[in-house]
């Protein structure tokens, strides 16, 4: 199993912002903890892509992206996720092969229809329904993979035309950086996902991945897809302490994250890492391969130390 390590570009009071410890994101703060977490020894750097969320200051996702590209060595790249609306995705396509370039062949590009639509209009982006933005993010993907591998590229589609677009330097990673696909739609996303993805992402209970899992399987069937062929990402939250005590200690600092506030289908990795463990053997008995962790703590190192000594050792 590996873990990738969540770098927020936003905090505050909003209900999509869940740092209990963080006033403002700053720079400084999200370029630290990255380098700490590479020395932690995680997996991967992953990083939202927003443009107002909190009530402070958002930061820009791949640039955050690329800067930490200069500050980290060995850990992959994670734009998660990469909002298809907010981006012209013959030039996100270039983007990434620069960005993989930089980063010595570290990106991995997560892609998602986008579901916050108030960022989008306040913008000035036009925000159709979800089927429309789903069909569109599944031609960027065809588009972007054409992009990566072929030269020139001329295409006619529903949104994008091109006419003998080069996109070299084609990405180091052969045949292309790996592109997750976000979301748990069972129509349109987890179709796409297993026709398109080299990894799937999503949040949520035990019981809830294992349905979305299977509906995945069905539709890799659909498409004579090998369904161990795609990653199984699962993203959650995180509170990590020594002891009992220190968990709720935070948690009274981090109210949100009680049981009794809690959705039926929402679970987050919350208590010692004993505990932790034994909640990850479960979602690692249905296949998850990979964990996006964000530690509610940020910018603190505490949580994240604690993890990358005590739980992910277990999975390696």
């Amino acid at each position: 199993m590996k873990f990738a390590v969540n770098v927020p570009t936003s905090c505050g009071t909003s209900e999509y912002s869940m740092l209990a410890l963080c006033d403002e994101i700053k720079w400084e703060d999200q370029r630290d903890f990255a380098a700490e977490a590479e020395k932690f020894g995680f997996d991967g750097i992953a990083v939202p892509d927003h443009l107002m969320t909190g009530d402070g200051p958002t930061t820009e996702c791949l640039t955050t992206v690329t800067a930490l590209a200069g500050v980290t060595e060995n850990v992959y790249l994670y734009p998660k996720t990469i909002n298809n609306r907010l981006r012209h995705a013959p030039l996100l396509a270039k983007t990434a092969a620069t960005l993989d370039h930089v980063s010595g062949g570290r990106l991995k590009l997560g892609m998602g229809a986008g579901w916050k639509d108030d960022e989008a209009v306040a913008y000035g982006y036009e925000w159709p329904d979800a089927p429309a933005r789903l069909r569109e993010m599944e031609e960027a993907i065809e588009v972007m993979k054409r992009l990566w591998s072929e030269t020139p590229v001329s295409f006619d589609g529903q949104y994008y035309q091109l006419k003998d677009a080069d996109c070299r330097p084609h990405p180091i990673q052969d045949p292309h950086p790996p592109v997750m696909i976000g979301g748990g739609g069972e129509q349109f996303t987890l179709r796409i996902a297993a026709k398109h993805a080299d990894v799937w992402n999503y949040w949520g209970s035990l019981e809830l991945m294992e349905q979305k899992l299977d509906v995945l399987a069905d539709h890799c069937d659909t498409y004579n897809r090998n369904y161990d062929d795609i990653e199984k990402s699962w993203f959650a939250r995180c509170i990590v302490r020594e002891s009992d005590e220190e968990v709720e200690e935070l948690l009274e600092t981090a109210p949100r994250f009680k049981q009794e506030h809690l959705d039926d289908n929402e679970n987050h990795l919350i208590g010692t890492p004993n505990k932790i463990v034994s909640e990850l053997k479960q979602y690692a008995t249905i296949g998850i391969d990979e964990v996006v962790v964000e530690f509610v703590d940020f910018p603190k190192t505490e949580g994240a130390q604690l993890f990358a000594e005590h739980v992910a050792p277990v999975f390696h």
